[in-house]
């Protein structure tokens, strides 16, 4: 009698064995192959412009990081406004709103802090460099 997990599992094997085997194609060379490229005049822009080393990729992470974050934390202020604006005198929305007005301003201090921290960091160490 087969067990309930034999089908599965034969079915399963195939399938892998299948994936990992290798794909043997019949396609004819065009000829005359060189290890140069071909010259049509096309070239590929380098997406990150004049920035070609570890440094500057990281400076670039850690600031479109630290923008999102600028942003994020703008909006949870504009929120916070929001909230005091809507709480028509309830204290428990006062004291919400409050609390997300607190924590946004700490927030964005933060922000500026590392932001000043981390562009000290990098320009000490491109001048090292």
């Amino acid at each position: 009698m087969i067990n309930r997990l034999t089908l599965p599992t034969l079915l399963l094997a195939i399938l892998i064995g299948l994936a990992i085997s290798p794909a043997n194609v019949g396609a004819q060379t065009t000829g005359g192959s060189t290890s140069e490229p071909a010259k049509t005049g096309i070239s590929i822009p380098n997406p990150l412009g004049n920035c070609n080393d570890a440094s500057c990729v990281i400076s670039r992470i850690i600031r479109a990081i630290l923008g999102v974050v600028a942003v994020v934390a703008t909006f949870m202020f504009i929120w916070g406004g929001v909230l005091m604006l809507t709480s028509g005198g309830n204290e428990r929305q006062v004291r919400q709103a409050k609390d997300t007005l607190t924590w946004a301003a700490i927030g964005i201090i933060i922000i500026i802090v590392s932001w000043s921290i981390i562009r000290f960091v990098l320009e000490t160490f491109l001048r090292a460099s």
